[in-house]
């Protein structure tokens, strides 16, 4: 008995290709099959048919005029499609996971806006406003200890392991908080959780970029700054809590949350890889990309660039190595000041006070929420801007509103202060300071993060990102602590204007000393840094014919 083998190629929906192979059995001669001999169409083969795993095959057994008896066997398909859609879930919901360290963030930020209020009206602690600038601006001392080393411990106790213990130092943090019979106690409370939120803002972005897929990372890395101000939102929603110890104990579900879910997630690939754990690497890579796609490829480039890293040890002395690197610091440093200098720390920390200095008509609390939605959602749309506006147009029009609005504030603070307002109102605040964390939410507060990743080399990045993680929180700690100072001493509408001047000369500084990053290479940028312009040359090319 002869047998024939063909195999053929099957067009099938959603750009994938069936292969199959046609076996004839009892037949001596060859014959021509056709897709019509087999009863089957394009349609017949449908999404649900062609699932299949390495090991599954389906068999059908047909029979041809002559009445032989073929089978035909699905063989294993390939895909056109460069990522399955699982493989993309799982990596926004790991983000989404590890990214519950910013919300809990948000919320120690959020909690002293209706916490001290009441603490300071309270028999039990019966707070001076500077114990409770203290309280307040402490939190930002203890992010500066926790920020700098925090990118070193996770290269050496793995991205997983860090992140994961961070939810103790906030849990720690909470319960002082809560049980605290003195202000001494807040002030540990508070430190120590300023630990875990300075470390929780430099280890998150490693896990990130480690796990996330190069087309999906712009994405994936903005949602840090989404879940801070859900953060911030949530906790001026559960601020309406009266009790502090329950307002402490909500506080202290979201690092909870996120210690039970990131449990399950694995290790970063890169840090399994750096640890010769080549077996491990390639189940997490696995693990976020789907069990549908190639990985060998990418593993292949990760091995090089981990191999590379490991020859070339970087230390911070070497981010004052050459002239490009020291220009992109003094960059990074500057749009540091300018952000913290521009009071949002002050505002997202003392919103109840300050809607209460304007005595609006609203309550603060529900003008606290508002403006929480304000930051959420301009949060949430700025990353379109991003995708679509130039670096130094989006940071220029921030700060000249956000000036603006900060004026604007300080105007009507001046007019309220001299009578010549008839009656209070309650949208002129509340407008202007919805409009400036808008704004800040919109360029100055996620740029200067951003351009860390497109202005210093890849081997640096990780440190950079370190110390002026450490210089940006110093400059919270220094704004949130000296603005009742300034509040006493100059009035509260001088100390806008203050602000509002920050965001001025800002605003030249972006102008005159901040390259622009969006679609530039880093060599470029690197150039620019160093002083180097590109020379075009013309280049005229003749072709000259044989003569004769």
């Amino acid at each position: 008995m002869g047998v024939n083998i063909r195999e053929t190629v099957l067009d099938v929906p959603d750009n994938e290709d069936v292969h199959y192979t046609e076996i004839d059995l009892k037949t001596e001669t060859d014959t021509t099959k056709t897709d019509a001999d087999l009863n089957i169409t394009d349609t017949d083969l449908t999404k649900n048919d062609i699932k299949k795993t390495e090991t599954d095959f389906v068999e059908t057994k047909n029979e041809d005029i002559n009445g032989n008896a073929k089978i035909l066997k699905r063989l294993e398909t390939v895909p056109d499609i460069k990522r399955d859609t699982s493989g993309i879930t799982t990596q926004y919901i790991a983000t989404g996971i590890v990214n519950l360290g910013a919300l809990a963030a948000g919320v120690c930020v959020a909690w002293s806006s209706s916490a001290l209020p009441r603490m300071t009206a309270s028999i039990t602690y019966d707070l001076t406003q500077a114990e409770a600038s203290w309280v307040a601006s402490i939190l930002c001392l203890g992010a500066v200890f926790g920020s700098v080393p925090a990118g070193l411990i996770s290269e050496y106790f793995g991205r997983k392991k860090t992140l994961l213990y961070l939810a103790l130092p906030l849990l720690v943090s909470w319960i002082l908080v809560a049980s605290s019979p003195n202000v001494y106690g807040l002030y540990v409370g508070r430190f120590v959780g300023g630990v875990a939120v300075g470390a929780f803002s430099v280890s998150i972005p490693p896990y990130i970029e480690d796990i996330a897929e190069k087309e999906l990372l712009p994405n994936l890395t903005s949602f840090y700054h989404v879940h801070f101000a859900c953060g911030v939102l949530f906790g001026y929603i559960i601020g309406m809590v009266y009790s502090t110890s329950w307002h402490c104990v909500l506080c202290t579900s979201i690092p909870v949350a996120f210690f039970i879910a990131f449990i399950f997630l694995p290790e970063s690939p890169a840090y399994l890889l750096s640890q010769g754990k080549s077996v491990e690497a390639k189940a997490s890579l696995r693990y976020f990309r789907g069990i549908d796609n190639d990985i060998d490829g990418e593993m292949k480039s990760l091995k090089e660039r981990i191999r590379s890293s490991l020859k070339r040890k970087v230390t911070f002395k070497e981010l004052f190595s050459t002239r490009a690197t020291i220009k992109a610091l003094v960059v990074s440093f500057g749009l540091m000041v300018f952000q913290q200098l521009s009071g949002i720390y002050p505002i997202l920390f003392y919103t109840e006070t300050i809607f209460k200095t304007f005595e609006i008509s609203l309550n603060p609390p529900s003008a606290a929420i508002i403006l929480g939605f304000s930051f959420v959602s301009s949060t949430y749309f700025s990353t379109v801007l991003l995708k679509r506006i130039r670096r130094r147009v989006l940071l220029i029009s921030s700060l000249t509103i956000m000036a603006f609005s900060l004026g604007s504030l300080a105007i009507y603070y001046h007019l309220k202060a001299s009578n010549s307002l008839s009656s209070n109102s309650t949208w002129v605040p509340l407008l202007t300071l919805c409009l400036y964390v808008s704004l800040y939410a919109s360029g100055i507060g996620p740029i200067p993060w951003l351009m860390l990743r497109e202005i210093f080399p890849s081997e640096v990045t990780r440190r950079a990102t370190a110390i002026t993680a450490g210089f940006h929180w110093f400059l919270a700690f220094g704004a949130t602590k000296l603005y009742q100072n300034l509040v006493e001493k100059v009035s509260p509408g001088w100390t806008l204007w203050h602000f509002a001047v920050t965001c001025i000369v800002g605003t030249l500084f972006v102008y005159f000393f901040v390259p622009e990053t969006k679609n530039r290479t880093l060599e470029d940028i690197q150039n620019e840094f160093d002083g180097i312009r590109k020379k075009h040359r013309h280049v005229i090319e003749i072709e000259c014919g044989p003569e004769g």
